[in-house]
């Protein structure tokens, strides 16, 4: 499929969206419509999911590495947050895109799970050089990003992990209804949500206290998802 255009993409794909239950309000509210408006310009282009995550690996990695290697500045900070937001919302772009066109595979899904990982701990172990490299956090603080490292890729392997062996034992889950309560409360363990904070990197002291309260939250959020997902799996 070819010979769409944006705008007939664009409307293909606002009446094809994923159930909007268990996801974060930023997701809903942003990220995926953002996601959107990247598949259906992908489309129109003719570039295919593969490459749209491509592109939101290149984005993300930019941020990255901008994170680690540059100062503690205001500047640095939007252009970071800017970047890891990009990525973000391609990557809500990819699946749109195989979805739209047809051209999904197993081997696309894949890729798309490699990036995810390979972003959870690029993002942190960013954190955790830049702290030491301008010194912005004392000794043991130094222990945080790495702890929320820990966390964030447990909880992605978790959730991976919860959604294929869900598939396998029961085929019929039966979807839930989108609570706009949940998705207040998922909000702090959003990866859009930490991308923005960064937007904070200009005053470090800040940025750090706002990335401890995500750390704290993330953590209470996977420690009961995770408690959820083994008894949904164990009945």
């Amino acid at each position: 499929m070819t010979d769409l255009t944006f705008r007939r993409a664009l409307t293909a794909l606002s009446s094809s969206q994923k159930s909007r239950a268990g996801v974060s309000l930023y997701s809903r509210l942003i990220n995926r419509p953002l996601g959107r408006v990247f598949a259906a310009a992908a489309a129109a282009v003719g570039l295919g999911p593969n490459a749209v995550t491509g592109l939101s690996a290149v984005a993300t990695g930019a941020g990255v590495i901008l994170l680690a290697a540059g100062p503690a500045s205001w500047l640095t900070g939007v252009a970071v947050a800017a970047l890891l937001v990009l990525g973000f919302a391609l990557d809500s772009a990819d699946g749109q895109v195989a979805r739209l066109t047809g051209r999904g595979s197993r081997a696309g899904e894949w890729l798309d799970h490699v990036v995810d990982a390979g972003k959870m701990v690029a993002v942190h172990a960013a954190v955790l050089i830049a702290a030491a490299r301008l010194e912005l956090l004392p000794g043991v603080w130094l222990l945080l990003p790495l702890a929320y490292l820990f966390v964030a890729v447990v909880f992605f392997s978790a959730l991976t992990l919860f959604d294929l062996l869900r598939d396998r034992t029961d085929a019929t889950v039966t979807p839930r209804a989108p609570s706009t309560l949940r998705a207040i409360a998922l909000l702090p363990a959003d990866y859009g949500i930490l991308a923005i904070a960064f937007a904070l990197w200009g005053a470090p002291s800040v940025f750090f206290v706002a990335y401890g309260a995500l750390f704290v939250c993330t953590t209470v959020i996977a420690g009961a998802l995770c408690l959820k997902w083994f008894r949904t799996l164990n009945r």
